[in-house]
């Protein structure tokens, strides 16, 4: 993977204008094919989900601009109760899902009230299959989503073939390895001397990289070593960050000529 075009790719998005024309942005198509773990503080239970946008032709979102599921009851938690048995709980209608990054992330938040009220362990997100997003509307749209632009939308997603936007994909399962690491860093202790203070390690619990992406992911991990030594967590984040988005970029574009008559 080129390091550099991806800085450089990462680095345009940046300078990209927030919505300034006031057109609805983006779809976007969550990817997460296992439970992301939840991490709950001060009320909230917090995860970052990898995304793809599902309409080429629309803008992309604006930093933080807010989405809801398309269909909600595609979105829970799952978690151990108290007696030890598995719960799962629909929060599609009260999780609050916020672009990070443009199209190629989402961060999803939830109260922790459910969770401590039912005494849930191990909280975890949970989709059920692939999780169309649509941006909440916005007073003076002057291009809003018609039920048409959204039913297309859904139906080009949910037929894509796993092989272009599945978990195993490439660049998909590359992308997801970082995201781990991304959900991961806030909150495990690092370590001085350790690429990273030995986030690998910690959140992968191995050194082993024969899992799918893992040999990618590892490889453009070492390219950016030099600066994670210094242990900031800002510096390291921002690494994995443009890692991510970069895999994201290149499935994002193979689906979209996935699209296209004839390419």
């Amino acid at each position: 993977m080129n390091f550099r075009l991806i800085l450089a790719t990462t680095a345009f998005a940046l300078t990209l204008p927030f919505n300034i024309a006031h057109a609805a942005p983006q779809m976007l198509g969550l990817l997460a094919d296992n439970a992301l773990p939840l991490n709950c503080v001060d009320g909230t239970c917090t995860v970052e989900v990898s995304a793809i946008c599902l309409q080429e032709e629309r803008a992309m979102p604006a930093w933080g601009t807010i989405y809801k599921p398309v269909k909600a009851s595609q979105v829970s938690i799952s978690g151990t109760a108290l007696d030890g048995s598995q719960i799962s709980l629909p929060i599609g209608d009260i999780a609050k899902i916020e672009s990070e990054r443009g199209s190629w992330a989402v961060t999803i938040s939830i109260p922790e009230a459910p969770v401590i009220a039912r005494g849930l362990t191990n909280p975890a997100l949970v989709l059920d299959g692939r999780v169309a997003l649509t941006a909440i509307p916005e007073a003076g749209d002057r291009s809003p989503q018609t039920a048409t632009e959204i039913a297309a939308a859904i139906s080009a997603f949910e037929k894509s073939s796993k092989k272009i936007i599945g978990g195993n994909a490439a660049g998909m399962a590359a992308a997801n390895v970082l995201n781990e690491m991304i959900n991961t860093l806030p909150h495990v202790a690092l370590e001085e001397g350790k690429a990273a203070g030995g986030l690998w390690q910690k959140t992968f619990r191995t050194t082993e990289t024969e899992a799918p992406g893992m040999a990618q992911a590892a490889k453009y991990f070492q390219q950016c070593s030099h600066e994670l030594l210094l242990l900031k967590r800002s510096t390291i984040r921002r690494c994995l960050e443009i890692g991510h988005d970069g895999f994201v970029t290149t499935v994002n574009q193979r689906y979209w000529d996935s699209t296209k008559p004839g390419v």
